[in-house]
């Protein structure tokens, strides 16, 4: 990560900026549930979806440092609410954020050195990331441990872990996905115009959870927003995170170790679908 940290600013206790959804009709579950298959990548419904386990060590690198602390303390306030565990300074960054003036071109550089930047990742998952088509990046690694947290052993090195259970129940969690890191790079050009804030509920979501990119319908004037449009459609984007988007978040860091997709996913909606008033703080 540090590879591409230019000018970093390491996010620091301050004062909780105020967070603010849009007014938002009710919507129906199943256009819900449609778009959190979508904003949460299209998961596999029985496997757990990757979660930060270790407290979140943020750092947000920028060429303007005035926009680079203002964003690294909405996304700690953002990561707070959701219930992840934040450090501060002196930490070992997990989380960064780089806006660049060459996103892609500066990413295949590194590939190109050989560089760990990329360790874990497969070179089909990383053609995927670099063919993306919003101006942004997403790197996230993680682990399959068991629910304990512990190590799954292998027989032999090159085996698939195996793990071994004594006990288990129709609520028992197996195994758990630990996500050890993550890194979302964003193109500077393609943040002229949005807000802080914006860009910043939008990072959230990228560093703390599973996404994907969401498309927008045109035709379907009432469907469910989200601010993961950002990039797609930014004149129609929200200006925060939405109901659901905070709700998707609070579900996974709410929801037990291991719980699988569509357990996360449930909760998310029914939670949105009532209008929690958690989510609108």
């Amino acid at each position: 990560m540090a590879a591409i940290a230019a000018a970093p600013l390491v996010a620091q206790e301050a004062p909780a900026p105020p967070i603010i959804v849009e007014g938002e009709r009710p919507q129906d579950e199943k256009a819900l549930t449609d778009l959190a298959r979508d904003l949460a990548g299209r998961p596999r419904a029985d496997r757990p979806l990757a979660r930060f386990e270790q407290p979140l060590c943020l750092m947000v690198a920028s060429g303007d440092i005035a926009l680079g602390k203002e964003i690294a303390e909405r996304i700690i306030d953002n990561a707070r609410r959701a219930g992840v565990r934040v450090r501060g300074r002196g930490c070992k960054t997990n989380a960064l954020l780089t806006l660049s003036d060459d996103a892609h071109a500066q990413l295949v550089d590194i590939r190109k050195s050989g560089k760990r930047i990329f360790a874990g990742l497969s070179q089909r998952k990383i053609d995927a990331v670099l063919g993306a088509r919003d101006p942004v990046y997403v790197f996230q690694a993680s682990e399959t441990t068991a629910a304990s947290g512990q190590a799954i052993p292998k027989v032999m090195p090159d085996d698939q872990p195996t793990n071994n259970v004594t006990a288990m129940g129709r609520l028992s969690r197996l195994t758990r996905e630990d996500m050890l890191a993550a890194l979302v790079v964003v193109d500077n050009a393609a943040v002229t115009g949005l807000t802080p804030v914006q860009i910043a509920d939008y990072a959230s979501l990228r560093l703390l959870a599973p996404t994907g990119e969401v498309d927008v319908a045109e035709a379907e004037a009432n469907a469910p927003r989200t601010i993961m449009t950002l990039f797609a459609a930014p004149a129609s984007a929200p200006q925060t995170m939405t109901r659901f988007d905070r709700a998707y978040l609070k579900a996974l860091y709410r929801m037990p170790a291991g719980s699988l997709a569509r357990e996360v996913l449930r909760v998310a909606v029914v939670d949105s679908a009532r209008g929690d008033a958690s989510q609108e703080d």
